[in-house]
């Protein structure tokens, strides 16, 4: 039986049993042996990270699928894919974000069940799904390089084209650096989701990273072209991570109006979507919320 593997020691709580379950998966679950990270010039083992030949089989994915349409991506060139963590680090939310909505993307007639059931009946048809997705060019927008980890586009009442622009979390934190700029602050007008008090406040490092994602949902609904009607950030983060749900519950009291913020915590997302998924989704079940499965097992030497 393979080795779980070295481990990080300055880890929190909750990154300590996801990085532990991650290891464990990939010893007892996937049967291959640990390689080393986080980048690729790196030479330390870490239990959660792929070898070159495990990340070429595909196996940070949850079926042959979800692994090309990796692929496909990375070789797409564009935006913040790193292809490295994406196929080698199984701790990363990239890959996650993959796992999670590769079907989504792979199979619209199943995603607009999937999504409807989690944001609402007034999704009438998914029309596509993006990873790693910004609209171009930037200096229509926030002239900057955010993007949503994944974007779904759909055709909602009316036929009118709408968006989620989705955040992934798994362990990592919100962007640790403060950014503002004049091509942030002209899409806070008056009638923006954002409560005039706490304009200031949402800059702070603590909200940044969603600040920036809303204003990116938000421009795009401002655009002058009107192309999306109906639009919003949604953010999924796991049950477990307590320090992403405080400051998601945090960002939310500078709103004005949620009409264009949400957020779910994974565990929301799998009972929402059972009834119309396959066998994958029991398969990310277990690789990414059940952590009680590793307890037990002797810890790494």
């Amino acid at each position: 039986m393979r080795d779980i593997g070295p481990q990080y020691q300055r880890d929190d709580e909750f990154t300590r049993r996801m990085r532990r379950h991650q290891s464990w998966y990939r010893a007892r679950v996937l049967r291959v042996a640990y390689g080393t990270g986080p980048s690729p010039s790196s030479r330390t083992p870490y239990g959660k990270m792929l070898t070159e030949v495990a990340a070429s089989r595909g196996l940070n994915f949850l079926t042959a699928d979800i692994f090309q349409l990796a692929r496909q991506r990375v070789a797409a060139g564009t935006g913040a894919v790193d292809e490295f963590r994406l196929m080698r680090n199984m701790l990363s939310s990239q890959p996650m974000a993959f796992n999670l909505f590769g079907e989504v993307a792979l199979n619209h007639d199943a995603a607009t069940e999937m999504v409807r059931a989690l944001w609402g009946a007034h999704v009438k048809r998914v029309t596509d799904v993006r990873f790693e997705w910004a609209p171009q060019p930037a200096d229509e927008y926030l002239d900057d390089r955010t993007a949503f980890d994944v974007f779904v586009e759909y055709e909602g009442d009316g036929g009118h084209a709408g968006f989620i622009g989705i955040e992934v979390k798994l362990t990592e934190p919100f962007s640790q650096r403060r950014y503002d700029k004049p091509s942030y602050r002209r899409w806070m007008t008056p009638d923006s989701p954002w409560r005039v008090a706490s304009h200031e406040a949402v800059a702070d490092i603590e909200h940044n990273q969603l600040w920036r994602d809303h204003l990116l949902a938000w421009s795009l609904l401002q655009h002058p072209s009107r192309r999306f009607r109906s639009g919003h950030l949604s953010v999924v983060f796991h049950p477990e991570d307590h320090r992403c749900r405080a400051v998601v519950d945090r960002y939310r009291t500078f709103l004005r109006s949620h009409a264009t913020f949400s957020a779910f915590d994974l565990s929301q997302v799998i009972s929402a979507w059972r009834p119309f998924a396959g066998e994958w989704l029991q398969t990310f079940a277990e690789r990414y919320l059940a952590l009680d499965t590793n307890d037990q097992q002797p810890k790494a030497t």
